[in-house]
């Protein structure tokens, strides 16, 4: 059983409560269902009310149970039509992580996994050979939300970035990049400090593993609140090198040695080192006060 947090805030149109919404299916499926609940979210800014009743797997697929009342035939369509466009994507959708699957039989259980998970605490599966449906038009190649999730013999293979940051591009619309230090990039240095080209698709998954950017896919790999990760950005730069593989950027996780180390250097103004410090503080405290209340 999964938690999907903020869905009143995310969907207002949607009828939440405030609560989490609890998922009888696994974390690989999340963004088929944010897809799903962001097409039914704008077609109810109309007005109606939506019910969402019961979210789960059946048969390997994912199943969607939900009631409008105040609505009209072409809306509630299109919310069945953008229902069954979920359903056939997960089959095609690892339930376990979120990569390119495809539909296994488990000795009489289906699921939808990818080749990783084919063979895990559920035996080795068969894959399932035959089409799922003859008078299904749907193609999985082309839709870009399918095809553009990794297999994972691509993800394997892909560059990584570690203390990543997501940030907008200043220039040509609002765009978002990541910043990281990269591993295995072909133009960058490993352990050097860069940016990516825009994002086009990024793992809904918490924390997410992947994303797609312009250029290619990268692995994703420990990510640092902003005001920790500032910190270690100018530890590391002004250690002048690069991150060694394995190892996190500022050299420890000991921010109180960084900060100590970035006032003795010298080379940042006591004012600038004054406010990541603050910040980090608050930050922390932040952290600290979630961790009591979901406690």
């Amino acid at each position: 059983m999964s938690l999907i947090f903020c869905l009143s805030d995310r969907y207002p149109h949607l009828g939440g409560d405030g609560r989490p919404l609890a998922i009888a299916c696994g974390d690989g499926w999340l963004g088929v269902l944010h897809a799903f609940f962001t097409e039914a979210d704008k077609v109810m800014a109309a007005g109606g009310s939506f019910t969402l009743q019961q979210v789960g797997e059946k048969m390997g697929g994912l199943r969607v149970r939900y009631d409008t009342a105040g609505v009209a035939p072409d809306a509630r369509l299109a919310i069945d039509d953008a229902c069954r466009l979920a359903l056939a994507r997960s089959y095609h959708i690892c339930e376990v992580c979120g990569r390119r699957g495809r539909l296994t039989n488990f000795g009489g259980l289906w699921k939808v996994v990818c080749s990783e998970h084919a063979d895990g605490e559920l035996g080795q599966g068969l894959p399932f050979e035959g089409p799922l449906n003859a008078h299904d038009p749907y193609f999985p190649e082309a839709d870009p939300f399918v095809a553009g999730r990794p297999t994972v013999t691509e993800f394997d293979s892909a560059p990584l970035i570690e203390g990543w940051l997501i940030e907008e591009e200043s220039e040509g619309g609002p765009r978002l990049w990541l910043y990281g230090w990269f591993f295995g990039e072909p133009h960058t240095s490993d352990g050097e400090h860069g940016h990516t080209s825009p994002i086009v698709q990024m793992d809904e998954m918490v924390p997410p593993r992947w994303v797609r950017t312009d250029s290619r896919l990268y692995r994703l790999g420990i990510y640092y609140p902003p005001a920790e990760r500032e910190i270690r950005y100018w530890a590391q730069k002004l250690s002048r090198g690069p991150v060694p593989y394995g190892e996190p950027p500022g050299g420890s996780d000991d921010i109180e040695a960084m900060l100590t180390f970035l006032r003795s250097s010298g080379r940042l103004r006591s004012t600038k080192i004054d406010r990541m410090e603050q910040a980090y503080r608050e930050e922390q405290g932040h952290v600290h006060d979630v961790g009591k209340v979901r406690t």
